[in-house]
């Protein structure tokens, strides 16, 4: 079951070059929402946040997605900007069709071990994470972690909710940014948000 955490939450450095699709929903040309994975999950941005297309990957197994600012992503001081600014990502790992979603329980075990905590860091150092609270909700599951890494920029908190769609896990991620922190409760609600646009926006499959 680990392998399948690894999946999840590591397709930032293991997907492939396969640029995303620009067809999908665009706002005043900007990207807002795109399909993956022959159409079985389309990511959908929350309001003020675009795709940025260049940092994002997507093949026929696995996709990432990176999401900030529209004002970021454009360039343009007129572009709209999310409330409460961050990094979104979406990470859909398509080679668990076929597979039971893990528990609440099997989640909760395995982000008590160091591996766990592990694959929550940007550098892959159990040390420098502490996770706050992890949980179950509505099917998915919700992790809140803080890094610290001695780093203006891999320093911070992220929220993480892992739910399924279509067979596929998908890994939706908020990490605030230097000098806009969230407040803890703001972040969950953000990354449920989001989680709820995607799984809004994908088709219903049987």
């Amino acid at each position: 079951m680990a392998a399948h955490f690894c999946a999840a939450f590591l397709l930032a450095g293991c997907a492939t070059d396969a640029p995303v699709s620009r067809t999908a929903g665009k706002v005043d040309g900007t990207l807002t929402r795109f399909p993956v994975l022959d159409n079985a999950v389309v990511i959908a941005a929350p309001a003020g946040y675009c795709i940025d297309a260049p940092g994002s990957r997507s093949d026929s197994h696995d996709a990432f997605v990176l999401l900030a600012s529209c004002r970021a992503v454009t360039g343009r001081e007129d572009a709209p900007t999310p409330r409460r600014p961050g990094l979104l990502t979406a990470s859909v790992d398509g080679t668990t069709v076929g597979r039971a979603f893990p528990s609440e329980q099997e989640f909760a075990a395995f982000f008590d071990t160091t591996r766990g905590e592990a694959l929550l860091s940007s550098t892959g150092n159990s040390d420098h994470i502490a996770i706050r609270e992890h949980f179950a909700k509505d099917g998915a599951y919700f992790v809140h972690a803080l890094e610290r890494n001695d780093s203006d920029v891999l320093d911070g908190q992220s929220w993480r909710t892992i739910f399924e769609v279509n067979g596929r896990m998908v890994t939706a991620t908020l990490r605030d940014v230097p000098d806009h922190p969230i407040p803890s409760q703001a972040g969950m609600r953000i990354v449920e948000d989001f989680a709820s646009r995607i799984a809004a926006a994908s088709p219903r499959m049987r």
